[in-house]
């Protein structure tokens, strides 16, 4: 599951000498939980929830003292309590998925270890098993006319309008060997890494192109894993849209999925998936 390298702490800290009183703190933020879509619990599945926090700091003048109160939290899915296996008071949880929640949308709540809580109506969705999320079908040309699909267009008719006045000129759009545009590229999606892989085990990949002009996209594409390192970190280039390739993940055991980013930063992710050290 995502590992994300954990920000330093930056949140604003509420101060005051040992003297005073100290004033209320904001209740914490959810952020984000990563991955938001998993199965229904087959198996143990780890989830990164990420946070906003303010904490109180005490200031000793006389002993020249400053004692940061952070500390620790808890996660709850629904009504039941996921196990925390790293917390970081900056802003990242990493927590097992609880067994038993059903399919559908799930309640992420966070309470810190001074009272205070969080709550992301929907953060996490289970889906029933042998659901996929699956994305919307792929057209070629999405939309716009390919020269070569009715070969050269000089003009089109009116009907109805005399004809002889040539009706009103169609534009077929731009052709394959037009340079690719901000825009003409909307996404990247993967087919489905199925199974298990082994880390330092090459295994194959296929990364397609999403938008208005994906069936003419010719370039390559930069991949990251979120966890550990993927090899080779660009591939290309790809063919009509489509790149092939056969990568290699390094990594400790647990799931991962991988990101695709073209050179105008449109990005694409894989399903996650389980990865195993290798023998």
């Amino acid at each position: 599951m995502m590992r994300a390298g954990l920000a330093a702490v930056g949140m604003a800290a509420l101060a005051w000498a040992c003297t005073g009183a100290p004033e209320p703190l904001p209740p914490p933020t959810i952020v984000g939980v990563e991955p938001s879509t998993l199965p229904v619990n087959a198996k143990d599945e780890d989830v990164t929830v990420r946070f906003d926090a303010r904490y109180s700091v005490a200031v000793d003048y006389g002993a020249e003292k400053v004692d940061a109160r952070m500390g620790s939290g808890r996660i709850w899915m629904d009504e039941k309590e996921a196990t925390v296996s790293r917390f970081d008071p900056a802003g990242v949880a990493i927590v097992t998925v609880p067994r038993g929640l059903g399919a559908g949308a799930h309640a992420v709540r966070l309470q810190l270890d001074d009272g205070r809580e969080a709550v992301a109506e929907g953060a996490l969705t289970l889906r029933p098993p042998g659901q996929e999320v699956t994305e919307p079908p792929l057209t070629e040309d999405g939309g716009i006319l390919i020269l070569t699909d009715a070969g050269p267009i000089y003009s089109d008719f009116d009907g109805g309008v005399d004809t002889t006045d040539g009706g009103q000129q169609v534009d077929a759009g731009p052709g394959p060997d037009v340079p690719m545009r901000e825009g003409d590229i909307t996404g990247f999606s993967f087919d489905e890494i199925e199974g298990t892989r082994v880390s330092r085990t090459s295994f194959a990949i296929t990364v397609r192109a999403q938008g208005p002009r994906a069936g003419h996209f010719q370039g390559s594409v930069e991949l990251s894993a979120s966890r550990g390192t993927v090899s080779p970190t660009k591939i290309g280039p790809c063919d009509v849209g489509v790149c092939n390739a056969n990568v290699v993940l390094t990594a400790p055991a647990g799931n991962v999925h991988i990101t695709a980013m073209d050179s105008f930063g449109v990005t694409g992710d894989s399903n996650t998936f389980r990865l195993e050290p290798s023998p």
